[in-house]
């Protein structure tokens, strides 16, 4: 049986990567929507906006095994981890000692769990609650994930600069008027996919979300990516004496592509922040970035059927970096071998 023909509508991360996947299988791949304009419009959009956290450890077992066995893709291969920007600076995941992913989900070569006063100690973070455990990943670290998606365009051998109008079914027309008709359709335009399912007259249980995260100046170098999850505060290193801080937004079902900035949510960060980590400068390095992602329930970035031929391939819910290399080689391998994709999740 001759592979399909398949359509990826949106270029970001996931976009890209599934397309990438699809065409080393020997399926025909038009990916939609590689410039920079419009709603699969690359460079404005929630992967030129990531922080690109990447680890081993999740709470949740699923999300676990895929972020598992991305970082050990990256780490296995020296051209892809160059090519994504790599930067190994180790991971801490703060959370209770009664959390259940603590256990079976700690486990591999470099990683231990450490107490709340091992913690400040090594890494001098304070005010941890009494019960704070912290995973600790010295081989985890963060992407550039807008460089990962410019190399994997860059292997891709049909690309569609203009951007979609509207989706008919297994046809996707483009904004002059040209329609492109696939055997599959996957829609992985992140934030833009809920409205453009909509707007086909799809149901979906997609939802856009709001998020922030600004720069700030710290007196320590030696800081890692962590995620806190008794406060909410995450971040990462961003050069030396320099940290990417963030908390969670409950701004949901918000227009992309760059709303604007939540004063209040910034001021909840610098508070959590100057609390956690001692000798913060409160200035913060320029004005925060604002952008949408795609939320699912569960979270996760996965190809999910939505009717017919017609595919979604996002809902990385904030966190997809760490899982896109694993998630889009089974999303491929299920859109190929199982051309209905009756068994995949709806949404």
């Amino acid at each position: 049986m001759a592979e399909p023909r398949v359509l990826v509508v949106g270029a970001g991360l996931s976009g890209a990567l599934l397309a990438r996947r699809l065409q080393d299988a020997g399926a025909e791949v038009v990916l939609i929507g590689t410039g920079v304009d419009g709603p699969t419009g690359a460079y404005a959009d929630a992967t030129a906006a990531s922080g690109g956290l990447v680890r081993a450890f999740e709470p949740d077992p699923a999300a676990r095994s895929l972020a598992t066995a991305s970082l050990a893709e990256l780490l296995a291969d020296t051209a892809l981890a160059e090519h994504a920007g790599w930067r190994r600076s180790g991971s801490l995941y703060l959370l209770d000692a009664d959390d259940p992913g603590i256990g079976a989900g700690v486990e591999g070569a470099g990683v231990e769990v450490l107490t709340g006063r091992q913690v400040a100690s090594r890494f001098g973070f304070g005010s941890l609650p009494e019960r704070s455990v912290a995973v600790w990943e010295r081989h985890a670290g963060y992407i550039v994930p807008d460089l990962l998606r410019r190399a994997a365009l860059r292997g891709l051998d049909h690309t569609e600069v203009t951007p979609m109008a509207r989706l008919d079914g297994g046809t996707v027309e483009l904004r002059d008027g040209r329609r492109l008709v696939g055997d599959l359709v996957v829609v992985a335009a992140g934030p833009w996919t809920p409205g453009l399912l909509r707007t086909a007259g799809f149901a979906t249980t997609l939802h856009t979300k709001h998020i922030q995260y600004a720069y700030y100046a710290v007196a320590r170098n030696d800081l890692p990516c962590f995620v806190d999850e008794t406060s909410g505060l995450y971040g990462r290193p961003a050069g030396p004496g320099r940290l990417l801080l963030g908390l969670p937004s409950g701004r949901w079902d918000v227009e992309p592509p760059t709303p604007e900035p939540d004063t209040e949510l910034s001021e909840r960060v610098l508070a959590t922040a100057l609390r956690r980590l001692p000798g913060l400068d409160p200035r913060p390095l320029g004005p925060p970035v604002s952008a949408v992602d795609c939320y699912s329930e569960p979270a996760g970035l996965a190809l999910r059927a939505v009717a017919g031929t017609v595919h979604t391939f996002t809902g990385g819910s904030g966190g997809a970096a760490k899982t896109a290399l694993a998630a889009s080689r089974l999303a491929a391998a299920a859109l190929l071998d199982n051309r209905s994709a009756v068994n995949l999740p709806t949404g």
